[in-house]
């Protein structure tokens, strides 16, 4: 069916929220739903209409700067879609509406089917909650920022918390700032997040950017309570004790890395058994990191920091750094966002395996899979995958092997760990880079850790259009087209198709969608049969959205 001639498509209409309707958001029911509904638009073709829906101010000419944009259930087909209340409340919060305020808007729902839009709007406002939302994460971004403007890019801040482990409305991050360039703060790493501009300590939500001083790396710190900010310029990190050169009356200085991590190669020593050191900022005694007790390993190498003025109100106990054995090692002292951590890695030894998922000679293969050793560790009971340290998804647990179960879409942008705690609280798991895992490309990933062993293994599919007739060559005559993943869950591929050939999305074998359907989209399901809606030959844009366990997808064929 082709998808270019004469045909019409009509025009939704809104229903609810109804014409300059008044929609009250009640503080003690943030899960409430907000519908916004609205008549089916048709096309006389019968072809699919999809949807999107936008919140704007009220008299927007366009949409390029929508509040928000919602996509309904069903691959954007149903003609509903809802938010909770807190979500478009925080919405508002993020445009700075103040609590308790009445905003005028309009909800604009467009209908897509094919090539055609048609689109309608109506006016309704909506009252924000009485009391404001205060954000539990927040980011530092800007040209003045060692990441830039990309706000996707932007270095996340460490939340400070209490004893109990409730946030603080305070959060820090160690950086670099390029002296007469600005820089701002957000809530999340995104542009519809919530920007925090300011001057001369003062926080101002929506406000202009910051001026960033002298050129160098400093703490800065965000109280959201009393909507300051600070800088304390870092003229450098240091190590004092006697396990090292100088003893406590030296200072053996680190050299900045970037994001939020300092280095350098030095000699240890044991003079005692009981010999250690301390990390110090500038040579100053009231800013120190020890370790917190329990956090190391049996060798002494690595373990979590506190400031040592921060830990009773954090309900942490610390101590010095314990020396490890005699000899030369890199130390890494890394306080990027969560866990302040060092690392000592003893020079002259093979280096580990590099913990790489999805590194490989041959990465267009059909089913890919490769393993790297992570350690030797205890069993935890429980396993999650985080990402920059937002949890990815949860393991299940089977005896010593914690799996997946189903492919997560992992980016080569971000920076993988595995932690015993959803929230990166717990141990991190991994001898290499703190356990920071890298990914070689993005792709769906299948994982699998192993204690007993001591292996990571991960998989993930190519996926393939074949193409084919029963006759004319038959199948060892087939098109074997390699699709292109795009995150997230999708592959795409443009080929020129034949009328009459039948044709199959595959991963051989395991994977292999198709359908007894005959329509240029819709469903296949794993193990469905040849497809054959290929009716005319010329060269077609195909793509799939796949599940997260490969038992179905998501089809289109679109003739150029």
């Amino acid at each position: 069916m082709d998808p270019v001639g004469n045909w019409e498509l009509s025009t939704p209409v809104p229903t609810t929220p109804a014409v300059n309707a008044n929609v009250v958001l009640e503080d003690n029911l943030p899960a409430a739903a907000v519908r916004f509904e609205w008549q089916p638009a048709s096309a006389s073709s019968r072809f699919i209409v999809q949807y999107t829906v936008y919140v704007v101010t009220a008299g927007s000419t366009g949409l390029e700067n929508a509040l928000l944009t919602l996509t309904p259930g069903n691959s954007g087909k149903n003609a509903f879609v809802e938010m909770t209340a807190q979500q478009l409340d925080y919405i508002l919060w993020t445009r700075c509406y103040p609590a308790g305020a009445e905003v005028d808007l309009e909800w604009v729902v467009v209908a897509k089917s094919i090539d055609k839009t048609t689109t309608a709007k109506q006016a309704f406002s909506i009252k924000r909650f009485q009391n404001d939302y205060m954000p539990e994460t927040m980011f530092i971004t800007g040209a003045a920022t060692e990441a830039g403007d990309d706000v996707a890019a932007a270095t996340p801040m460490r939340a400070h918390k209490d004893a109990e482990g409730n946030v603080t409305n305070i959060f820090d991050v160690y950086t670099t700032l390029t002296a007469g360039k600005t820089y701002f703060f957000r809530d999340e790493r995104n542009t519809t997040s919530k920007l925090f501009g300011g001057e001369e300590g003062t926080l101002e939500g929506c406000g202009a950017g910051i001026t960033a001083p002298e050129t160098g790396q400093y703490r800065i710190t965000v109280n959201l309570n009393s909507n300051t900010y600070s800088l304390l310029k870092i003229d450098r990190w240091s190590l004092v004790g006697d396990a090292v050169e100088g003893g406590w009356g030296g200072d053996v200085p680190l050299t900045y890395q970037g994001n939020s991590v300092w280095t350098t190669t030095i000699e240890f020593y044991k003079p005692y058994a009981s010999a250690g050191c301390i990390f110090r900022a500038n040579g100053d005694w009231g800013y120190l990191l020890k370790r917190i007790v329990n956090s190391g390993n049996a060798n002494n190498t690595r373990g979590n920091l506190v400031m040592e003025s921060e830990a009773a109100g954090m309900g942490k106990v610390f101590e010095d750094v314990p020396g490890p054995e005699i000899g030369t090692y890199k130390v890494t002292l890394n306080l990027a966002a969560d866990a302040y951590t060092y690392l000592l890695e003893k020079q002259g030894e093979p280096e580990p395996t590099p913990t790489i998922i999805g590194e490989t000679a041959n990465p267009n293969g059909d089913a890919v899979s490769g393993n790297f050793v992570f350690g030797e560790y205890n069993v935890p009971n429980e396993l999650y995958l985080l990402a920059d340290g937002v949890m990815v998804g949860t393991f299940e647990k089977d005896a010593n092997t914690f799996n997946s179960v189903k492919f997560w879409a992992l980016q080569a942008s971000k920076t993988y760990t595995i932690n015993s705690a959803s929230d990166g609280s717990g141990t991190n798991y991994g001898e290499v880079n703190d356990g920071e895992m890298a990914v070689a490309r993005d792709q769906l990933y299948q994982l699998s850790v192993n204690f007993e062993t001591g292996r990571l293994a991960w998989k993930y599919y190519n996926m393939k259009l074949f193409h084919w007739a029963d006759v004319e060559g038959g199948w060892d005559a087939r098109q074997e087209l390699l699709m292109t993943y795009e995150h997230p869950y999708t592959f795409k591929v443009s080929g020129a198709l034949s009328a009459g050939f039948l044709s199959k999305f595959n991963s051989p074998w395991e994977v292999q969608f198709g359908t007894d359907g005959t329509a240029l989209s819709g469903t296949m399901t794993n193990g469905g049969a040849n497809f054959t809606g290929i009716v005319s030959n010329g060269t077609y844009n195909a793509s799939i959205v796949v599940t997260d366990d490969f038992t179905s997808c998501e089809y289109t064929f679109v003739k150029q």
